[in-house]
């Protein structure tokens, strides 16, 4: 917990002292999103989804999507570079027998960097994430692309694509098995190595038809891959195809 304090601290800090203490432009999304309830079960779940996001009139920003806070401490809008720090859920309560049998998983916090780059509406990113409460102690690297779609003036999609890496650390707590994590669970033994994860693929629409509200939608399919899929947990128990949706109603005020 102190180690949880210390790192807000530090972020609260950090983007006070990066920008001005009051920015042109917020906005903020309350929604529900469905996603499954482990990484690679063909179980759903319902969850609540908030997006807070805010630019300064120094050309630097924040945004809180879900679980993900990310500050922007360059004050330029085609270069992006800053901390970033994600809850992850971990893995508890599923609706699959065998894998809710297993050791739960609790949830920890992951903090990193992560870098953009926007060029004529193509965005590329870069966003490494690291377990700093040592409970699956792994490493992530994500890339990502996309491109922004102005449709209408009151519409804009946004689609994407993105592939990510994960660590031994983190791939045998999520997706392997043994005696330390297997519980009362009769899954067998897997050990999986660190490589490619997954790769996936996501479209994102804004309609904005009143001039402060509007409501946002975000479709997403990921693929699991290597050991991912192969493990016990996904393979005859879960699904490596994961699908996440998700819809939110939207306020945004201040200066554009």
């Amino acid at each position: 917990m102190i180690r949880v304090k210390i790192v807000m601290l530090l972020l609260l800090i950090m983007f006070l002292i990066s920008s001005n203490c009051f920015a042109l432009q917020h906005s903020l999304g309350v929604g529900v999103g469905v996603t499954p309830d482990y990484e690679g079960s063909e179980d759903h779940q319902v969850i609540p989804m908030l997006m807070l996001s805010g630019r300064y009139d120094s050309g630097r920003s924040f945004s809180l999507a879900g679980p993900k806070l990310k500050v922007d401490l360059l004050p330029n809008r085609n270069y992006s570079i800053g901390p970033v720090v994600n809850y992850n859920m971990g893995r508890s309560d599923v609706d699959n027998s065998q894998v809710d049998a297993m050791k739960d998983i609790d949830g920890t916090l992951e903090a990193g960097v992560w870098c953009g780059i926007n060029y004529n509406n193509w965005n590329f990113g870069l966003e490494l994430l690291k377990d700093i409460l040592d409970e699956h102690s792994g490493m992530r690297v994500q890339a990502s692309a996309g491109y922004r779609w102005k449709a209408t003036d009151q519409l804009s999609i946004i689609p994407g694509v993105s592939f990510t890496y994960a660590d031994e650390d983190y791939m045998q707590t999520f997706f392997g098995v043994k005696s330390s994590n297997r519980g009362g669970s009769t899954l067998p033994d897997y050990s999986a190595d660190s490589g490619l994860k997954d790769v996936g693929a996501k479209i994102l629409a804004n309609y904005t038809p009143w001039v402060k509200w509007g409501l946002t939608t975000i479709l997403s399919y990921t693929m699991l891959l290597n050991d991912a899929k192969d493990s016990p947990l996904v393979d005859g128990q879960g699904d490596d195809k994961q699908m996440f949706f998700g819809l939110m109603a939207t306020y945004s005020w201040g200066q554009r």
